[in-house]
């Protein structure tokens, strides 16, 4: 396994469209394996394709396992999600409006409205179905990952961004 670069918004590769997965094969795999060294170096909760400069489909979600995280989230604290061409098929009315970064944008936060609770599809690791429920925490780190899929980032949906060392200063917009 190898770390790989977290690109940023200056790379093209991160705001074009990505591309369905076909072959579950061992070069998938190795990107997985090397995607998830990769977030868990860098602290992420989530890793698309596109942010390591793969034009794929490709999704890694794990909430945080430590002591307070497991008694926040249960089982699901640590948990590794790995989904292939995810697709959200259901989603709540109910929206809340929460804080996200990006391991692409580093030293950016955002205020971002996302809802509440959802249900992906998608494939795992070796191709078969899944279908998933997420709320909360969890289905905002699903929303935002797969957002990057389609080139979009939570700067271009947050109703207000930040630097946390200027906690008071706006640096790209406020609603």
């Amino acid at each position: 396994m190898s770390l790989l670069e977290i690109i940023q918004p200056d790379n093209p590769a991160l705001r074009r469209q990505a591309l369905r997965i076909n072959d579950f094969g061992a070069p998938l795999q190795d990107l997985i394996n090397d995607m998830y060294e990769t977030m868990i170096k860098a602290e992420g909760v989530g890793l698309a394709g596109p942010q390591v400069a793969q034009s794929l489909r490709l999704i890694l979600v794990r909430l945080p396992d430590d002591d307070d995280s497991q008694e926040t989230y249960g089982e699901e604290a640590g948990k590794l999600y790995v989904v292939a061409n995810p697709k959200i098929s259901k989603r709540s009315p109910d929206t809340v409006s929460g804080v996200e970064g990006c391991l692409s944008l580093p030293g950016l936060l955002g205020d971002v409205e996302r809802h509440q609770s959802i249900e992906v599809t998608g494939q795992d690791r070796n191709g078969s179905p899944m279908c998933l429920q997420a709320s909360d925490w969890l289905a905002r780190i699903f929303q935002h990952e797969i957002d990057h899929l389609d080139g979009k980032l939570f700067i271009d949906i947050a109703t207000r961004v930040w630097r946390p060392e200027e906690e008071n200063s706006i640096v790209e917009k406020e609603a």
